[in-house]
């Protein structure tokens, strides 16, 4: 698979927003979770979207891995956040912003969307720590997600949270701004915490709200600590990780692999094909 190049020029500046959390309540409401869309033979664009040191970069990591194995050939691949460039360290050919300052960081956002839609490719897109780009965007065009699905990419929005109710900060301000595809996955990443710390998530409004309208609730298993400090500090990657970190690193990553292929398996046809 060979990952997109996207390049532009610098755009003007626009004032970012900030993040919103929906409040508490304290009786919980019981939602049935529906099917997943099918976008079977669609392209897509994933927004993987989270507070920073929440897990969307492993997350991304292995959707890379994932749509190479499922012989993808071309892929755009871009990490958002202007501070946090480890996904580099990777994945070769990440487009980035070229500069820190908000306003240029959403501007080179709405030009990747537009590389994406008219060059007809696939992406994903790991939008970094708070999603103020993301945010910023949809202050001047609340109607994103329609108009990509309306031009022949279907947005899927993937929000990474922990046990931390302020963790759904950015699936409030998305969701409050009307970007809300389809295609929603609610991902809780059991490396925060156990299965039973996330009842907290689940009686929130924010998280009724986008399971209620069609949103998608998925787990994402913990990788053994020590293992995934080393995939960490090395640089590997997962499916190499056999060859390079001996008997004991191979078992816990294979499981890994094994239980997030489970896990996701709701959600493949909204893989790139």
């Amino acid at each position: 698979m060979s990952i997109i190049q996207f390049n532009r020029s610098s755009r003007p500046s626009f004032p970012a927003a900030k993040l919103a959390l929906a409040p508490d309540v304290s009786t919980p409401t019981v939602v049935e979770r529906p099917a997943a869309v099918d976008l079977t033979g669609k392209r897509k664009v994933w927004f993987i979207i989270g507070r920073g040191r929440i897990g969307k970069t492993t997350l991304t990591r292995w959707l890379v891995e994932t749509i190479e194995g499922r012989g993808v050939e071309k892929l755009v691949v871009a990490a958002v956040d202007p501070v946090n460039r480890t996904l580099r360290n990777f994945v070769e050919g990440v487009a980035e912003p070229p500069s820190a300052d908000p306003s240029e960081v959403k501007d080179w956002l709405w030009d990747l969307l537009q590389h994406v839609e008219h060059g007809k490719l696939n992406a994903l897109i790991d939008l970094g720590g708070g999603d103020t780009a993301l945010s910023a965007l949809l202050r001047e065009t609340p109607d994103l997600a329609g108009m990509l699905s309306e031009n022949g990419v279907e947005p899927v929005a993937v929000h990474v949270v922990g046990t931390d109710q302020h963790d759904l900060s950015p699936l409030a301000l998305t969701e409050s701004q009307g970007f809300q595809p389809k295609a929603t996955a609610v991902v809780l990443n059991e490396g925060l915490g156990r299965r039973e710390k996330f009842d907290p998530i689940f009686v929130h409004p924010t998280f009724q709200a986008a399971i209620g309208r069609g949103g998608v609730q998925l787990w994402m298993p913990i990788l053994t600590p020590d293992v995934a400090h080393r995939c960490d500090a090395e640089g590997w990657q997962y499916r190499n990780v056999r060859h390079l970190g001996g008997p004991f690193a191979a078992s816990a990553v294979h499981n890994w692999l094994r239980r997030m292929g489970d896990e996701f398996a709701p959600v493949q046809s909204w893989l790139p094909e």
